[in-house]
């Protein structure tokens, strides 16, 4: 039976603090590998024993030194004759994953599918043992990085293991070890891009380390000869209760990397803040920093793509990057993570290729960095495979012009797509299509005949990949329906967008195509479809949003799209084309307030904003107190309504409808008058020949009859230190209704509707001038 008091040395989480002796594994894998003994039944035993499981783990360590920390594996011969006793067939298919291949540059996979069936077998027998759920969570997310996309039914199996484990996390009864699990959670998450779950569990982690990460402005310079301090942002950990081990007493052993010289003769290497003490950088400790990194990448993830949210990123690396010690896996991400920032930057462009060179360097090395260093905190920080470091090499050789260079590169880690877009770049692109054909020479796949089907715009050749994945991949279709896509051809992309996302559903950009031919071929139904998926997976698009929101009006449900249209504004504040949507949804659905919070907010975006439309709708439902979407009285509106007419009427002071409709919210009937009067004259003086017409004479005297009106009840009701102000008022109102109907008097032209109208506003003009006879 496994014991429960072994677990924790299980977890391979090296540190200078552990004891070495009570490890069973060390950190040589293949040489324990190769004393054990593997009968016929290894892999199908229904009760592995404890020993079973530490060779699981042998296998699965083995397999991560080999493709993502580096140095290479010793002895692969005899490794290689163990697997092939173990497992004698080649077992790339049975890693597959809704139709997703292997990376073409993994190696020794039989080590993942070995460690993967004794794990999976381990887990019917002792369904209780935390800790082989937790080696069960990293299994399923390294199986993930070394497909070539994400792979829904690796999703479901990482959403199972990961709810148990938070479920029965304090079962560790360690809080280091507690948020250690759910930082693998975390990270896991993210992995499948799960960015708000990701930060619902980091929120956690703070919870149980009582740690808080702030990020705050401070005044500082980033140039030499900056004269004035500007701020700056800095990121601020605070522990609650240090009860952790320092990062020099888990890891003071490893000499780090550190981040290279700008040798730049203008910026400063680090910003240089004004108060001294906030330019010394707090030690924190090694599972802080791991803790930090997951926040970076979870910011950097659910952020859009620009310049601001750079400068967000920038005080956590900066604070990572600056450790003096700390777990070797934690830098070398950090470091990788800062290059792809700086490799947009031409001032750092070419730091970011030196400093990608040493750490693959680094990597290489089998005497740089002992296993143990390699692995310390390593499943708590990030995993990042060897190729992938190469290609983002090959990535900023290609940004600095040095093509060629690149393309051996991409040749060296099979990155077809990469090699294509050279040989497009240097106009050989039969070229490309060549050394593809060879490729498949030598072993087919799916992968390599959708890459000739796009070098040579084959179509046969997709179809042709859809057979030898015995119409199972995912990948096929894509290619197949994107060919179709790229050429406006949507009734013919669509089948096969289709079907691409109902055999891999985490295919976000796919379900992104198949929103929009929906809704080019007007099938809102499959278009809501579509963009709901898409905004459940990728939350941080507000165009996804904002067309879910269109497919929905389309279908005729407005309050749905209301909702939709809200959730859009999260992620795009500053888009006046999303909130002008947001507005005339919140008029049809009668939600006032949020009518006028967009209707302030298109104010502050676009210069000298008018919608007279939107007002003419929304300020006499509100006048009137007319209930809300949700049955509450709009009265309370009043004061916002009138604080937003009273910024349009300085704005658009010519615009007569608004002083009218300021009238209808104004407090008093003094301040009613006041702003009719406006109206009447700013009506009367841009329409200067409004007596020859039916319609506006009609509206002129209306006008003027309202005006009288107010005028003659701000007599009976006005505060006493307004007295001279309500006998300014009813003169005014006196003199534009004595002009109004010599005006419609003159007119030589006389309508039946104006004749009752005109003699009531008479009436109104003598009574207001007695009042003012009698007040004078």
């Amino acid at each position: 039976m496994l014991e429960e008091k072994i677990s924790l040395n299980l977890l391979c989480n090296f540190n200078d603090l552990q004891d070495d002796e009570s490890f069973p594994l060390k950190t040589d894998f293949i040489e324990y590998i190769k004393t054990c003994e593997f009968r016929s039944d290894f892999l199908s035993k229904e009760e592995p024993s404890g020993e079973d499981v530490t060779k699981a783990i042998a296998f699965l360590c083995a397999f991560i030194q080999e493709n993502f920390t580096g140095p290479d594996l010793k002895d692969t011969i005899n490794l290689e004759n163990i697997l092939d006793k173990v497992v004698a067939n080649d077992i790339n298919n049975e890693l597959e994953s809704n139709g997703v291949e292997l990376n073409a540059n993994v190696k020794f996979p039989k080590c993942l599918f070995i460690a993967k069936e004794i794990l999976r077998n381990s887990l019917k027998s002792f369904e209780d043992y935390l800790v082989l759920h937790w080696w069960n969570l990293r299994i399923i997310c390294v199986h993930q990085m070394v497909l070539e996309e994400l792979a829904q039914s690796l999703y479901e199996e990482f959403k199972k293991s990961a709810s148990y484990l938070l479920e029965h996390s304090l079962k560790l009864r360690n809080k280091e070890f507690e948020a250690l699990l759910h930082l693998e959670v975390a990270n896991g998450y993210l992995l499948f891009h799960r960015t708000q779950k990701c930060d619902e569990i980091l929120e956690k982690i703070y919870s149980i380390l009582e740690v808080e990460l702030k990020v705050e402005g401070l005044l500082g310079v980033r140039t030499k000869f900056q004269q004035k301090a500007l701020p700056q942002l800095c990121l601020k950990v605070a522990q609650i209760k240090e009860f952790l081990p320092s990062a020099v007493s888990t890891n003071g052993s490893t000499v780090l990397p550190k981040l290279l010289n700008h040798e730049d003769d203008t910026r400063l290497e680090k910003i240089k803040f004004s108060n001294e003490e906030d330019n010394l950088v707090l030690n924190i400790p090694s599972v802080l920093q791991a803790l930090v990194f997951s926040k970076l990448k979870n910011v950097c993830r659910a952020q859009p793509k620009d310049l601001l949210a750079d400068e967000e990123l920038e005080p956590y690396t900066n604070t990572l990057l600056h450790q003096e010690n700390g777990p070797l896996g934690v830098r070398i991400a950090t470091l990788l993570f800062n290059i792809k920032q700086e490799a947009n930057h031409k001032r750092t462009v070419e730091r970011s290729l030196k400093q990608c060179e040493e750490l693959l360097t680094f990597i290489n090395d089998p005497e740089r960095f002992s296993v143990k260093e390699r692995f310390s905190y390593l499943f708590a920080s990030t995993l990042i495979p060897r190729w992938d470091v190469k290609k983002q090499l090959g990535d900023l050789m290609v940004s600095l012009g040095m093509i060629k260079t690149a393309l051996d590169l991409y040749l060296e880690i099979q990155a077809w797509d990469e090699v294509i877009g050279c040989y497009n770049h240097m106009e050989l692109r039969h070229k490309a299509a060549q050394i593809i054909k060879q490729e498949l020479d030598k072993k087919p796949s799916v992968k390599l005949y959708c890459l000739l089907g796009d070098a040579t715009d084959d179509i046969s050749c997709y179809e042709t990949a859809w057979k030898f994945s015995k119409e199972t991949s995912g990948r096929a279709q894509r290619h197949w329906g994107n060919y179709f896509f790229a050429k406006k051809d949507y009734e013919s992309a669509l089948p096969h967008l289709q079907k691409t996302v109902e055999i891999n559903a985490l295919q976000e950009v796919q379900w992104l195509r198949l929103g929009y031919a929906a809704i080019s071929l007007e099938k809102w139904e499959l278009a809501v479809h579509a963009y709901l998926t898409y905004t459940h997976l990728e939350p941080t698009g507000f165009e996804s949003w904002n067309n879910l929101a269109k497919a929905l009006i389309k279908l005729g449900d407005k309050p749905r799209a209301h909702k939709i249209l809200g959730e859009s504004l999260k992620c795009n504040f500053n888009n006046w084309k999303v909130w002008e949507n947001y507005m005339l949804v919140s008029v049809d659905t009668q939600n006032f307030e949020d009518v006028l919070n967009a209707y302030n907010r298109l104010i502050e975006l676009k210069e000298r904003f008018l919608d007279l439309e939107v007002l003419e709708m929304v300020v006499p439902a509100i006048a009137v107190d007319t209930p809300d979407s949700q049955g509450r009285p709009t009265k309370r509106l009043w004061k916002k309504t009138s604080e937003l007419l009273g910024h349009q009427c300085v704005q658009h002071g010519s615009e007569w409808k608004l002083w009218q409709l300021a009238s209808l919210v104004a407090v008093s009937p003094l301040s009613k008058a006041q702003k009719l009067q406006k109206a009447f004259q700013t009506y009367t003086q841009k329409e200067t020949s409004w007596a020859t017409l039916e319609a506006s004479t009609l509206l002129v005297i209306d006008l003027c009859g309202d005006l009288c009106e107010m005028s003659l009840a701000a007599v009976e009701s006005h505060d006493p230190s307004e007295g001279s102000l309500v006998t300014s008022q009813l003169s005014s109102a006196r003199l534009s209704a004595q002009a109004c109907i010599r005006g419609v008097e003159k007119n030589f032209e006389k309508w039946d509707s104006t004749v009752e109208k005109l003699t009531e506003l008479q009436e109104l003009y003598e009574r207001t001038t007695e009042e003012l006879k009698r007040r004078m």
